[in-house]
């Protein structure tokens, strides 16, 4: 795996970068797994941790981030097309929050695609290795984004 920078597979920039990093990406299972250590330069961070809610933009974050490697590995040079939350199915949050000085691991499978719309399952387990929260998140990425959020303007 080559490494990319998240600023070149994320439309996000700080502090709305919540991951860290990634750790894997296999293009073949097209699933890539992504870390975040939580501590007080999160945005979130509460003095003890960051909120559960978070869960789903990590998981969110992660899926972008397997689309961006996915896109660069298939058309190497070419930037990574930015797509849309558009919503979660089968939330499970086994955690009130995410501990200060912890570190999680969040992956993201790639379950369903097409040439605009997706599907993810997504997986987010602590430093001991079991499991703190799951989802099924699915997104949207037009054609031509600033179009798109042109047209959603009018309406």
């Amino acid at each position: 795996m080559t490494p990319i920078p998240l600023e070149e597979l994320l439309p996000h920039r700080p502090p709305m970068v919540l991951i860290d990093a990634v750790e894997s990406f296999d293009a073949e299972t097209r699933r890539l797994v992504a870390r975040v250590t939580i501590g007080e330069n999160q945005l979130f961070f509460d003095g003890k941790g960051v909120p559960n809610w978070v869960a789903i933009e990590y998981m969110a974050q992660t899926a972008a981030a397997l689309v961006g490697y996915y896109d660069k590995h298939v058309a190497p040079g070419q930037p990574a097309r930015p797509g849309l939350l558009l919503g979660t199915r089968k939330l499970d949050l086994k955690l009130e929050r995410f501990e200060a000085g912890r570190t999680y691991r969040i992956a993201a499978e790639n379950a369903f695609s097409d040439s605009d719309a997706a599907s993810f399952v997504c997986s987010i387990e602590d430093d001991t290795g079991a499991t703190v929260a799951t989802a099924n998140l699915n997104a949207y990425r037009p054609p031509d984004m600033e179009k798109f959020l042109k047209e959603q303007m009018k309406t």
